[in-house]
Parts: C-alpha cells; sequence; structure tokens
C-alpha cells in the first residue's frame, strides 16, 4: 500500500509540477478555502473527540492555522526568491546565490491533541516548499480524522496529498518506506523510533516532542495575572498540550497567595464542578486516564485541590499538587500530559534555576516577574524551545517567531519562513563568466599560481 503511494507521490513530484510558485500557492489558497468550507464539520469532531467547545477549537486550532496560511500565502513569493550572496574578488566576474529547493516526498505524522493545527500547520511548510506529503493522522480522534480525510481528498490527488490512519502496525510499515523528508510530532518515545528509522535512509527529520515544561512565579510577580494565565496555559486542552506549563516554581513567600488565586481562577473559568463546564476537556482515552489516575494516586499525600476521576466520562478533574522541590513526586518523574498540576515552592531563585537544569531541556519555559532584570537573567539561564514572559504558550501563536525544542523536546524548527526551511534545502548556485577564466588555476604550477591566490 505505501509503497505504491510513494511510488506514485515521487514520480508526481518529478514532474517538476509542484515546484511552480503559482501552483504552490494555488494549493495554499484551496487548501485555505476548503478548511473554511468545512469549519463547522472540524469544531463539531474536535468537539465529540476532546470535548473542545467551538471557541477553544476556533481559537486554538482553526484561527492560528487561517494566520499561518494567510501569512505564507502574502510572504511565499519573498520567501522562495533566490538569495543572492557576495562573491570573492578572486572569483569575479561572476553571480552567487542560495536556491531553496523542495526535498520530494515527505511524511508527516500528526499526534492527537490537536488535530487539525499540527496537521495542517506542517502541510502548509510542505506544500509552500515544494514538495508531495503523505500524512498520518492519529487513531485516537477519529471522529476529525473523518472530516480530515474528506476535506483532503476533495481538492488533492493522492499522488500529491494522501492521508493514512496511525496505529502501530500502520507506522512501522510506512516507516520503511523511503521519505525525502519526514516531520513527526508526538512523544519523546516514538520521535525516538521514528529518529532510528530515518537514519537508516539518512532521511532529514524534524521532531516535535514534548517534555517538562516549566512555569517560575518569583516573589516580584503579579500573582493574580500568573495564577489567571497559568491555570489557562496549563488546563487548556485537559491539560494535553505539548507546551503547557508542566509545574510550577514559585516563591515560598508567596506560594500561599498563588495558590489561593489559582483556586480562585478555576472557579472562574470553569465553574465549581469544571464536569459540567462546556469549556473543559476530556482525555483522549481509557489508557490515559489510567495513566494519569496512577500518579494522583501515588501522589495522594501532596493533593491540595481536585483528584476526581470519572473514566466513563474521560473526566479528570483539574488537579493541584503541593510540594517542596525535594519531595519525590510520582508527577515530576516524565510529562505529565493531563490535567495534574505540581506547584513546588523554592527559597531561592538560584534554586529554582538549577531544579529546572537538572531536567532534560523543556520546550517551552514561563518566567513571572515584575523585575526585568530578574526576567532577563531567567531567559539567559534556562534552554529550552521558546519562552513567553509573564504569560503561557503564547510564543507559538507568532508566526515570526520559530517554533521547536532542543535536545529530547525537540528538533528543528518551524512557523512562519522556517516552514519553508524545514521542507527544504539550500542548492548553492555560482554563475561565472564564460569571458573571463581564472589563470592560476591551471597546470603547469609555478610559485606564481600561489602568489596570485595569496595577491587576491
Amino acid at each position: 500500500m505505501f509503497n505504491d503511494i510513494v511510488r506514485q507521490q515521487r514520480d508526481f513530484f518529478n514532474t517538476g509540477q509542484t515546484r511552480s510558485l503559482n501552483f504552490r500557492l494555488n494549493q495554499l489558497k484551496k487548501l485555505k478555502n476548503q478548511i473554511q468550507s468545512y469549519e463547522t464539520e472540524l469544531l463539531e469532531a474536535l468537539h465529540k473527540d476532546l470535548h473542545k467547545s467551538e471557541t477553544e477549537g476556533y481559537l486554538t486550532e482553526l484561527g492560528v492555522l487561517y494566520l499561518h496560511l494567510d501569512d505564507t500565502i502574502k510572504h511565499l513569493k519573498k520567501w522562495a526568491k533566490p538569495q543572492r550572496t557576495r562573491t570573492p574578488l578572486f572569483l569575479q566576474p561572476a553571480k552567487s546565490e542560495v536556491r531553496r529547493e523542495p526535498y520530494g516526498v515527505s511524511l508527516i505524522i500528526g499526534p492527537f491533541n490537536y488535530p487539525v493545527l499540527l496537521i495542517f500547520d506542517p502541510l502548509i511548510g510542505a506544500i509552500a516548499g515544494g514538495n508531495t506529503a503523505l500524512i498520518g493522522l492519529s487513531e485516537e480522534v477519529p471522529n476529525t480524522n473523518k472530516v480530515i480525510q474528506q476535506l483532503i481528498g476533495e481538492i488533492f490527488e493522492k499522488k500529491y496529498i494522501t492521508t493514512y490512519i496511525t496505529s502501530i502496525d500502520a507506522n512501522q510499515a510506512v516507516l520503511g518506506e523511503k521519505f525525502d523528508k519526514i516531520f513527526f510530532t508526538g512523544s519523546e518515545f516514538v520521535g525516538k523510533i521514528v529518529a532510528k528509522s530515518a537514519a537508516t535512509n539518512l532521511t532529514p527529520i524534524t521532531l516535535e516532542l514534548g517534555g517538562k515544561s516549566p512555569a517560575i512565579v518569583t516573589k516580584f510577580a503579579d500573582i493574580e495575572l500568573a495564577a489567571q494565565r497559568i491555570i489557562w496555559g496549563k488546563f487548556l486542552n485537559a491539560g494535553q498540550t505539548c507546551v503547557a506549563p508542566d509545574y510550577c516554581l514559585v516563591d515560598n513567600q508567596v506560594k500561599g497567595e498563588l495558590l489561593e488565586e489559582m483556586r480562585s481562577v478555576l472557579i472562574k473559568q470553569f465553574g465549581s464542578n469544571p464536569q459540567l463546564s462546556p469549556d473543559f476537556g476530556r482525555i483522549v482515552n481509557a489508557k490515559s486516564i489510567q495513566r494519569l489516575e496512577k500518579i494522583i494516586k501515588a501522589d495522594q499525600d501532596y493533593l491540595w485541590l481536585g483528584g476526581t476521576v470519572d473514566a466513563s466520562d474521560r473526566y479528570i478533574e483539574p488537579t493541584i499538587l503541593v510540594a517542596d522541590l525535594l519531595d519525590p513526586l510520582e508527577a515530576m518523574m516524565t510529562e505529565i500530559f493531563g490535567p495534574i498540576f505540581p506547584v513546588l515552592g523554592y527559597d531561592k531563585l538560584g534554586e529554582a534555576v538549577q531544579f529546572i537544569k537538572r531536567h532534560p531541556h523543556p520546550l517551552a519555559f514561563y518566567p513571572f516577574s515584575n523585575k526585568k532584570p530578574e526576567i532577563n537573567w531567567l531567559v539567559n539561564q534556562v534552554d529550552c524551545g521558546g519562552i513567553t514572559v509573564n504569560d503561557t504558550i503564547l510564543h507559538l501563536a507568532n508566526d515570526h517567531l520559530p517554533f521547536g525544542g532542543v535536545g529530547p523536546s525537540g528538533m528543528g524548527d518551524y512557523h512562519g519562513i522556517e516552514s519553508i526551511r524545514a521542507f527544504t534545502y539550500n542548492k548553492s548556485v555560482l554563475k561565472r563568466s564564460r569571458i573571463i577564466s581564472i589563470p592560476f588555476l591551471f597546470p603547469p604550477y609555478t610559485e606564481k599560481n600561489i602568489k596570485s591566490f595569496v595577491y587576491f
């Protein structure tokens, strides 16, 4: 199955049709129009699969996607234009340029948590770069997949862009094929499998993974603001966001105040019973429910708020654990990826930073402080993929900023012009004059050849 698809896509790519700037622009415009025509169906499917409200579905998936599409359509001509570079004197007369060339047949594998945005966002880069694409849709969101498959199937031929539903067997089969570019969004565990497979064929890859992204609230922070923005970022999509604050480090002098503000914010955002709120999401499947419930039970001694689990409704109550830096929380062992939030108190800011550094590089970091020197110090101290200062998550909404991780949180980045770069490679071109040759290049060599080269 996959062998035939890859062969057909490679044959189509080799016709050169996807390289045309007009072709790429037309496909992007066609894609945007098609997504808009299926907007209602996509939002309904997101609600069925993840209990996303219409507003959340638009703000965090479709709305961001439209911004990225518009920005790429607007700037593609400029981004795709060959870039002139300087030429050394000894090569004159000549002209030098760098061209962005498409890799060819690309594989895009997406996750379940943002199954619209994180499928179409990399696809924008693949199309804009001049590639074909085979897209893996997460088996965990069947309703959304059905809409996406219909949406794509109506406007793109399989020899250009098509989809499949991921599974262990399907992914093993597809990764056995030779692709020219692989773009994966998901867990570190599966990312390593993808990387090993790509290494077999020396296929360039982009890995968008995750990790334990911390928030720090210093004693100089606006506590009310910090609570509001951290709670929003953490419990958006029921905590199933790769850049969600995974845990919070807070100065012990303001820890009590922050916790009470967080309690208040949770009630304001989701009511006294979040299970009844139309704006609180659901956990994707029973396996994830079991994993998260195990964390809650293991950390029962640190439970400060929440902890209720209703597996039949795929619901886990917003849960806050309170501890100190050295307490052995199960929740601090791996990325949580759910509505469980450890809040850890510290006495000295330097201790909190060292705590972060003892963990693998996170995908994101969220420092909260009203002191500019303190913020600058924190930004310089923490190695991570991206930072939003005095807020959470929003750096990824800026299409002018590259988005990606470092080390175990990812490899490579995208968004804006970086999406083009993710799906293309540099082709260096030197255009030499036919009139004047470089005399000291040709044998027989004498000392004069060296002196001539040194002179230039």
